[in-house]
């Protein structure tokens, strides 16, 4: 287990993923935040085999970010 992967993957979502209004079977926002997060981390030095190591679907832990972004903001 990497944990600075962990550590640094934690902390982009915290500073990137907020609350939105959700749109059923779009995974739009999802795959950008995704792509996002590994541009930043492999210019972070962290190469994306790394991410993949920890994250088996990083598009879906961005979705269920989100989706724990909305019910901590009653948007569910």
């Amino acid at each position: 287990m990497s944990e600075r992967v962990i550590a640094f993957v934690e902390r982009w979502v915290t500073d990137n993923v907020h609350a939105e209004a959700p749109v059923e079977g779009d995974d739009t926002q999802p795959k950008s935040l995704a792509q996002q997060c590994r541009a930043e981390a492999l210019a972070a030095g962290i190469p994306a085999a790394e991410i993949d190591d920890e994250f088996d679907d990083l598009t879906a832990f961005m979705s269920a970010q989100i989706q724990e972004a909305n019910e901590r903001e009653g948007r569910s």
